[in-house]
């Protein structure tokens, strides 16, 4: 396939959703509506209570006929039973996890399907950061903060194709590739751009669109997301649009299921805050949304995080809407989400406020993270193809990995000193970090 895949197209319908009840009602009814094929690709699929009515509705459209590919993956859908599995496989549909153990996995060990996609007769499609997941805090009834659209129009031809050949290569399948031949057009719709991150095939475009728009921002820049862990390149755009007059606003969560990654992002928001930038926690429920806003012209809503991950091992993909009427609606919704559940960030409450126990463990968990951060093969293949230079970014990696697993052994026995070997590692690590910062 080509290295860009998605031109921006005219004349879209789009409609934007939030995490809860009328988005699963949604998202049922789409496959309800199903008459020809139904393509889910997501990165958790669940069975619980909104996991199994989308099997459920996955085997009943099954048995109308409808060709149903499922794709999930192996490592974010591990609680997926080989009994539901079985099942599924069994009532006819086509199943798949991605990036399962093989021969060439140890090449490939970050790449994971972190995108989710549901594509309805090749005419519609959901797509967003949404699992196939029931996510709220224990006791709590409030749903995750997380996004979606829901997109119809010229947009959905290449995306189609796309999700038909992510499958076809995940599953090892010689299946025959459909085009989409009843795609309206919408005289009032939205210009509509899809952007991937996919590190195998050199495909970066979510990165550099958030590099350029950031850049280019006159105005203002709102960014919600969930995993956030920046490249130093980025963070010193943000902080290069505050000081020309862009108002910065980082949206981010108070609570999530990786308790440690709040940890090291906090770490961060002293460079953040001294600079202008401004900070706030989402506290009603998990934040897993990934949104940015620029400008009231443009917009983008996905499964991206502002993380390694995502830049580097991740087959991600974001909406981007390019319209002041659609950005306008969702900057109204990004301020009821501010004033009704969110508590801005003070330097008090970072250093003051916080135990010195949380700051200790706001810097080791920052240290941790950059160096499994780091820890990835894509990061020697995205780079450079010069074959010297990709020796020496796997030698700086294999010698990192080493020299951690030596500091650990010398944490655990007494026989070596652990903490020079954690140092040479982190060292290594921050080398290679340096590099990539001439990463657009």
């Amino acid at each position: 396939m080509k290295k860009e895949l998605f031109p921006i197209s005219k004349n879209n319908y789009v409609e934007f959703y939030q995490d809860g009840d009328t988005y699963y009602e949604k998202y049922l009814a789409m496959i309800r509506s199903a008459q020809r094929s139904i393509h889910l690709q997501t990165y958790i699929f669940e069975i619980d209570q909104f996991g199994k009515q989308v099997q459920y509705e996955l085997i009943e459209a099954k048995k109308k006929g409808v060709a149903v590919f499922l794709l999930v993956d192996s490592i974010g859908s591990r609680n997926l039973s080989i009994e539901t599995e079985n099942e599924l496989v069994r009532n006819g549909i086509e199943f798949c996890r991605f990036n399962s153990i093989h021969f060439r996995w140890f090449y490939r060990w970050g790449r994971r399907l972190h995108h989710k996609i549901l594509l309805i007769d090749h005419e519609s499609a959901m797509i967003g950061g949404i699992n196939v997941l029931y996510a709220c805090l224990p006791g709590s009834s409030v749903p995750q903060l997380d996004f979606a659209i829901y997109l119809k129009g010229p947009a959905i031809g290449p995306l189609s194709l796309y999700c038909q050949h992510i499958f076809k290569r995940a599953a090892r399948k010689n299946i025959p590739l459909e085009k989409a031949e009843h795609i309206r057009h919408y005289p009032d719709g939205y210009d509509v751009g899809i952007s991937v991150n996919d590190w195998i095939h050199g495909r970066s475009r979510i990165t550099k669109q958030y590099s350029r728009i950031t850049t280019e921002a006159q105005r203002s820049i709102t960014i919600i997301n969930s995993y956030f862990f920046p490249r130093r390149k980025f963070m010193k755009q943000l902080v290069e649009a505050q000081a020309r007059g862009v108002r910065v606003r980082l949206i981010l969560p108070k609570y999530s299921d990786w308790p440690s990654y709040i940890l090291a992002s906090e770490y961060l928001y002293d460079y953040f805050i001294k600079r202008g930038v401004e900070i706030y926690q989402w506290k009603r429920s998990v934040l897993h949304g990934k949104l940015a806003t620029v400008d009231e012209s443009w917009s983008t809503i996905g499964s991206f995080n502002l993380n390694y991950t995502s830049y580097q091992q991740n087959l991600e993909m974001n909406v981007d809407i390019y319209s002041k009427e659609f950005t306008h609606h969702l900057n109204q919704q990004i301020e009821d989400i501010i004033s009704l559940g969110c508590d801005k960030v003070t330097l008090t409450d970072l250093h003051e406020k916080s135990p010195l126990k949380i700051r200790v463990f706001r810097f080791i968990f920052y240290l941790i993270l950059s160096l499994i951060a780091n820890f990835s093969i894509g990061l020697s293949f995205q780079e450079d193809h010069n074959k010297e230079h990709r020796f020496y970014h796997i030698l700086r990696i294999v010698g990192s990995m080493f020299f951690f697993i030596l500091g650990v052994l010398g944490s655990l026995l007494p026989i070596i000193p652990g903490f020079p070997f954690f140092i040479i590692s982190f060292l290594l690590v921050y080398k290679q970090i340096l590099l990539n910062k001439k990463i657009v």
